[in-house]
């Protein structure tokens, strides 16, 4: 809603146009920080000023993956910066595969250079790079959450330290995080806590004002009523609009909508939460869906598909998840549209489904948030399976020669760079179950505990070593470079409690030398 946040925002414009002000700006908050941070870049951009942004998300691998952050960051600044054009088309001419060396060179060529070049230019202009949700940020090595702090932000420090550039960061309060941002924080920077600024004006003006456009709607006349939704809110805007998108679903009336949310208690939720507000939301909306009896089958499957929504590696639409987990498209539509306060409910069945907030899967995979055991989202549970759906499709679908790609007289792979169409090949012979699963078994396979393996996990992996290694790789081939360089990480890192398993055990075995030959083959080339 426009006009709130406005005092904050006012704040951040003056440092960032400020050149005696500190190099670096980080936005700490439980929730929040995302919204701030787009309003800001759109508003230095409406003003004139440079801005370079990426906001990650953890949802979208092309969001959350550090070299494509590299690489964008680095897009971003050839786009806008003459000097860093320079720098990086230099990068390329001297090594046209820099972008499959390995993290720290192209962080050096791609980021670090070109940003020292803007620094040595004539403009005076500063250039303020947005930098949301470091939190959320993977990399192939595998260090979740720390990956950019270990990697990019030393380099966009040490680039802000020699003035022209700005760097505005937020993420959640994480311990991990804090640790890191630490020494950026003491030298050159300063922390805006989001959690501790009051917001209670602005989430008022914006329940009162949504909440006075909706028809049919009583029950918010009443002074009253209007203060319970701000306190419950506290310092959550999200809590805020999702009530604002709860109330207006079609299943019931508005005023049955607000009335269930005052009255909901959800005893068993933590009073002393900062996110106790935002949990008994959530679990009302949950709980409107599935009913208070037992509805063991639908409260299955709905764990199921929240599964795939909150740990898939791609947005998933609904058909995706239809076809991914074998449920079916009808039901997986009412099991979206029910629950449209929580996500964006596509207007098709191939569009995504979109979280309105990362609270949500934070609160759905916490079992001391969601106290309503029906809904929890146990991680290795959830990814295995996952993974054992990518495991059957992967059996079921893959072919030798896939795109039908004829290969010259003794090569044994295709090679993607001299199939002018491959694109348009993978589109018409690889459906999108099937390449997800290329792309992502292995890391929903990692995130498995021994534990919670099924038999079915086994079976599906043993057939897959057995029948189907080969043509994985040929269409990971196909996929890319980068696609195969992952791929290698990733097998490198397959739990070995699972691999050593004595009903794979030969599987194991076969995973770990087929990595090796593909480290070899790679270092080769």
């Amino acid at each position: 809603m426009q006009g709130t946040r406005e005092e904050l925002l006012n704040e951040f414009t003056t440092w960032a146009t400020n050149p005696a002000g500190p190099c670096v700006l980080w936005l700490s908050g439980l929730a929040g920080t995302g919204n701030i941070a787009q309003s800001f870049a759109t508003r230095l951009a409406e003003a004139g000023i440079v801005v370079v942004s990426f906001f990650i998300s953890r949802h979208a691998h092309h969001r959350s993956d550090l070299y494509g952050i590299i690489h964008t960051l680095a897009s971003e600044l050839g786009r806008v910066h003459p000097a860093a054009r320079a720098s990086i088309l230099q990068a390329f001419e001297r090594d046209p595969r820099i972008h499959e060396l390995n993290l720290d060179k192209q962080v050096d060529q791609l980021l670090l250079q070109p940003l020292q070049a803007i620094a040595c230019a004539d403009s005076e202009a500063n250039t303020v790079i947005v930098l949301d949700a470091l939190d959320e940020c993977d990399n192939p090595e595998g260090l979740v959450g720390d990956g950019c702090l270990a990697k990019i932000i030393p380099v966009l420090n040490e680039s802000a330290s020699l003035g022209k550039i700005k760097l505005f960061l937020t993420s959640r309060p994480l311990r991990a995080i804090c640790a890191g941002m630490q020494p950026f924080k003491d030298r050159l920077g300063r922390e805006v806590k989001l959690h501790e600024i009051p917001t209670t004006g602005d989430i008022r003006a914006y329940l009162k004002w949504n909440l006075g456009q909706i028809d049919r709607l009583s029950g918010i006349s009443g002074r009253g009523h209007l203060d319970a939704l701000v306190q419950r809110a506290g310092s959550f805007f999200i809590y805020a609009a999702t009530v604002v998108r709860h109330i207006t679903q079609d299943q019931y009336t508005p005023d049955e909508r607000l009335a269930d949310i005052l009255n909901a208690h959800h005893t068993s939720v933590d009073n002393d939460s900062p996110y106790a507000g935002v949990d008994r939301l959530y679990l009302e909306v949950l709980s409107l869906f599935v009913g208070a009896g037992k509805h063991a089958k639908l409260t299955e499957r709905v764990r199921r598909i929240l599964s795939a929504i909150v740990l898939g590696r791609e947005p998933m639409s609904i058909q995706m998840i239809s076809d991914l987990l074998q449920i079916d498209l009808g039901a997986v539509r009412r099991i979206v549209a029910g629950m449209g306060a929580i996500w964006a409910v596509p207007s098709s069945d191939s569009d995504p489904i979109v979280l309105y907030h990362e609270s949500f899967p934070d609160f759905i995979m916490d079992t001391v948030r969601c106290t309503d055991q029906r809904f929890v989202v146990i991680s290795s549970i959830g990814h295995e399976y996952l993974s054992t759906r990518c495991l059957h499709i992967l059996n079921q679908q893959l072919v030798r020669d896939i795109c039908h790609v004829p290969l010259p007289a003794g090569q044994e792979l295709p090679n993607r760079a001299s199939i002018g169409d491959i694109e348009d090949r993978l589109a018409r012979y690889v459906s999108p179950p099937l390449r997800y699963s290329s792309l992502h078994v292995l890391h929903h396979l990692v995130k498995v505990s021994v534990a919670d393996c099924s038999d079915d996990i086994f079976e599906n992996l043993r057939m897959f070593c057995q029948g189907k290694l080969l043509f994985w790789l040929e269409l990971t081939c196909l996929l890319g470079p980068a696609t195969l360089s992952r791929l290698v990480v990733q097998l490198a890192r397959l739990p070995m409690e699972i691999m050593n398993q004595d009903r794979i055990s030969e599987c194991g075995v076969l995973l770990r030398q087929f990595a090796q030959a593909l480290t070899a083959g790679i270092h080769a080339s």
